[in-house]
């Protein structure tokens, strides 16, 4: 190696050096911001936050509802609780009969069929790939039971995205309670104060805060900042969420 080239290189591993610092550096002051200890873990929400597939469920919902008859115009099924959570509540509502969980069987038969109308959310790979380089695992909880979101995730190519997954069938309560949340957590020793939580839903902010964790929401269609007015930040994208923590 001549002399030119070992400066080179000598200058690379100065600047590689100096980025990773600096990085380090950026991350703890966002931990200040965050009123973290140190940020070991994020935990996001699926469906609605990492995919945006509301409308899809919101489809087929109606297409159950339509099948015996009933209007579904009026009806908007609440994110964030779980399919047969929502039927529960609509069961009582409309004065059905059936078995929520046969109402909910079909409704995630429906959303399968249609699951390449699914999108994963802009920037959300990207946003994992930067906080594996960090240190930073990479969680999931959602609602939806293991069976239906284990297909999902399969199918989409994000399985292998999580160092941990919870699903809604591993708890009694879903969000608005705090169990999801709180499982997560015990799965993997973490504290309330080492973790953020990414969200979209009302529902899913209050679980969040129920579980003593720093919870921000993605931004969508769906709500109101107002509904949203819970959430210790609002951000628009997953970009917007890796530049914040960048800077």
């Amino acid at each position: 190696m001549d002399a030119r080239e070992e400066h080179h290189n000598s200058g690379t591993a100065g600047e590689d050096e100096t980025r990773d610092c600096s990085a380090r550096n950026n991350l703890l002051t966002f931990h200040a911001k965050l009123g973290l200890v140190k940020l070991k873990a994020i935990i996001f929400d699926l469906d609605g936050t990492i995919l945006d597939n509301e409308e899809v469920y919101a489809r087929a919902i109606c297409a159950v509802l339509k099948r015996r008859e009933i209007s579904c115009e009026e009806v908007k099924h609440t994110s964030g609780i779980g399919v047969e959570e929502n039927w529960v509540k609509m069961k009582a509502d409309l004065g059905l009969r059936e078995d929520p969980k046969s109402l909910a069987s079909e409704t995630e038969k429906f959303y399968l069929e249609h699951l390449g109308e699914v999108k994963v959310r802009p920037g959300f790979r990207e946003l994992v790939h930067f906080l594996r380089r960090e240190g930073i695992k990479v969680l999931l909880s959602t609602s939806s039971i293991r069976e239906t979101a284990g297909l999902v995730l399969d199918t989409l190519k994000l399985g292998g995205l999580f160092d941990a997954k919870t699903f809604g069938d591993e708890v009694s309560r879903k969000k608005p309670a705090p169990d999801l949340f709180l499982k997560a957590l015990q799965k993997e020793g973490l504290l309330p104060s080492q973790v953020l939580i990414i969200e979209d839903s009302p529902s899913g902010v209050s679980a969040g805060k129920a579980a003593l964790t720093k919870t921000w929401v993605i931004k969508t269609e769906r709500f109101t900042r107002n509904e949203l007015a819970q959430a210790d930040r609002v951000v628009g994208s997953f970009l917007e969420l890796k530049n914040l923590l960048r800077t």
